[in-house]
């Protein structure tokens, strides 16, 4: 329990350890001098370049951060309280964060070990852009809190509306039980102000450990961000804290998940064409989704940077509104069409179902490439009809249409080495239509085999499904296939796309690739280099991981500055533990260089780092 935030045996290296107010952390970082420092006995700085990663990272994320060596288990009260700074990094003082997938500077993070799978964190203080926000996820009790699961419900329950001030302490309290089967809060405030009052579900059900610093998707720009005073308080030291919220009396667990009293906002504001040039006469429709079913009443409007108006056409009682404007010659030509407001008028309002008013403030877009003329068309060679007719009906501007997308795959016979081995799948999606939301679905995946996307996100299955953003991050085949003989599979890809205003859907035409996965080559000698220890070590990690849960009772998860003496002193005897259980469990052959690999890691916490190291 860290109630004074000093910083005591500091240490920047990797896979060491030091003490904030008595409470352990273990250094997560690229070991680099600017990495992580020590201003003074409160202070902490983390600094990024890109590149900048920890041991057990790939080049998709940027690293710097210190975590918690002791699990605080589940249904815990846990009051945090520090102050965070981020130095300016921009022009004339501001702060840039280009991080297109992800920018935490502060998470529980879930104790993976535990859960066998790897997961996100059941909350997080983060950057979008240069806002802070705060999220929230959860599942259901037993189900698979893995993200390929499509179990885990994601809450975003507070985004600052204003950009962060470089240069200036925000003082930070947070206030959390960590529980999905009742009981289970969150409290966030930001320098004397609560943002976030929710009560609900939270966490996977298994134990979280504090883990801060800068993690990212990896971006160009160099970032530093500054904490001090960190404390830390669990249990009724928690709930005694004079700020700490009080805990209902007759808690009672919802048969739904709780929904946080959140207010509606737009996701997606859509054109209709989404390109092209539109004349007098022309119909130009909108749509905005929302995150949730709102209700609206009146009639709101539009504003555009053509000086004209869209109009309300309907949508109320579902998440998405539809508006049109017709172009008129008194409109501004414009090159690229712009949304620029919402105008809600005297007794107008658009809400969800709790009576909230939604935040209107992500309709704001502009639509590149839809320009917008004045000038009426004329036809070149006009020509009179010898007798008038009368048209009968208008014709109803044509329905937009859903484009078929292309897929690219760079090699259609892949090989990848089992035990940890992995592979860059090579495919690229691409469509014409902007406005189309385009997908990938993978199938034929054995299940010795993964595929994660950029973001660290991990799949798993025979069918599965991934969007276009995720692909474009780049997608990792890994085999964990352990046995000798040479299984070939055939994965089939097909990518789809879905019209959002009239739900057509179209697929490409499916291809295939086959992917073989060759018994893992031996390693021989007496001689073993720094880079073969570590693929080996892997490779041993992932055995264990694999096998019966005796494992977790036989290897300590944790060690804390008090026994590390203790655990160093009793290595060799954990080591042949480890080696035992790998014998028993392993069906196929076993490898020289993976047991010398197990019996000279000697130190405690690279144990723990080959065990439970967790996947943020």
């Amino acid at each position: 329990m860290d109630t004074t935030g000093t910083i005591t045996s500091f240490s920047s290296t990797p896979m060491t350890r030091f003490s904030i107010g008595g409470d352990v952390y273990g250094v997560q970082d690229a070991s680099t001098s600017y990495s992580l420092t020590n201003p003074d006995a409160q202070t902490l700085r983390f600094q990024v370049q890109q590149g900048d990663h920890a041991w057990y990272d790939d080049s998709s994320v940027d690293r710097s951060e210190v975590s918690g060596a002791g699990n605080i288990p589940g249904g815990t009260p846990i009051n945090l309280n520090y102050q965070f700074m981020v130095e300016a990094n921009g022009p004339n003082g501001s702060f840039t964060n280009t991080a297109d997938g992800w920018f935490i500077v502060g998470q529980m993070h879930n104790d993976d070990n535990s859960s066998g799978v790897g997961t996100s964190p059941p909350f997080a203080i983060q950057l979008v852009g240069d806002h802070l926000q705060v999220v929230a996820r959860y599942v259901q009790p037993g189900q698979n809190p893995s993200n390929g699961a499509g179990n885990v419900q994601m809450l975003t329950l507070w985004t600052d509306p204003n950009p962060i001030q470089t240069g200036v302490y925000n003082n930070i309290q947070i206030q959390a039980d960590v529980s999905n089967t009742g009981g289970g809060y969150l409290k966030v405030s930001i320098n004397g102000t609560q943002v976030v009052n929710y009560s609900g579900p939270l966490g996977y059900g298994q134990a979280t450990n504090w883990e801060y610093g800068i993690y990212r998707s990896t971006a160009p720009e160099t970032v530093a961000v500054d904490y001090r005073n960190m404390t830390l308080l669990t249990g009724s030291a928690a709930t005694s804290a004079p700020t700490q919220p009080t805990t209902p009396t007759q808690p009672t667990t919802p048969t739904q998940p709780t929904t946080p009293n959140v207010a509606p906002t737009v996701t997606q504001a859509s054109a209709s064409p989404g390109t092209g040039t539109e004349h007098v006469g022309d119909v130009v429709t909108l749509t905005l989704t929302l995150s949730e079913t709102v209700t609206v009443t009146g009639k709101p409007t539009l504003s555009l940077n053509d000086g004209a108006s869209a109009t309300y056409v309907g949508g109320s009682g579902t998440n998405t509104l539809t508006f049109q404007t017709t172009v008129a010659s008194t409109n501004t030509n414009t090159s690229a069409l712009a949304i620029t407001g919402v105008n809600l008028a005297s007794g107008v309002s658009i809400k969800d179902s709790g009576g909230l008013a939604a935040n209107l403030s992500g309709a704001v877009k502009t639509f590149s490439g839809l320009q917008i003329s004045n000038t009426p068309i004329m036809p070149t060679q006009p020509t009179t009809p010898t007798t008038p007719t009368t048209p009968t009906t208008p014709t109803t501007p044509s329905t937009p249409t859903v484009t078929t997308p292309v897929l690219s795959v760079a090699d259609s016979s892949l090989t990848v080495n089992g035990r940890g081995g992995h592979i860059d799948l090579g495919t690229t999606l691409s469509t014409t239509d902007p406005n189309d939301k385009v997908s990938l679905n993978i199938k034929g995946l054995p299940k010795y085999e993964t595929i994660t996307t950029g973001d660290g996100t991990t799949f798993r299955g025979g069918n599965i499904t991934l969007s276009s953003a995720q692909v474009a991050s780049g997608l990792t085949l890994t085999s964990y296939y352990r046995g000798s003989a040479h299984p070939v599979a055939t994965l089939t890809l097909t990518a789809s796309a879905k019209d959002p205003v009239t739900g057509a859907v179209t697929s490409a035409t499916p291809q295939t690739i086959t992917v073989t996965d060759p018994r893992p080559s031996a390693t021989s000698g007496s001689t073993t280099s720094s880079g073969s220890t570590t693929s080996q070590g892997h490779g041993l990690h992932h055995h264990l991981s694999s096998a019966s849960n005796t494992l977790a009772a036989t290897v300590p998860q944790t060690t804390s500055l008090a026994n590390y003496d203790t655990a160093k002193g009793s290595q060799t005897s954990h080591s042949f533990a480890l080696l035992n259980q790998y014998l028993a469990g392993s069906s196929g052959r076993v490898d020289g260089g993976q047991i010398a690999a197990a019996i000279s890691n000697g130190a405690a916490w690279m144990q723990n780092s080959f065990l439970t190291k967790p996947h943020h």
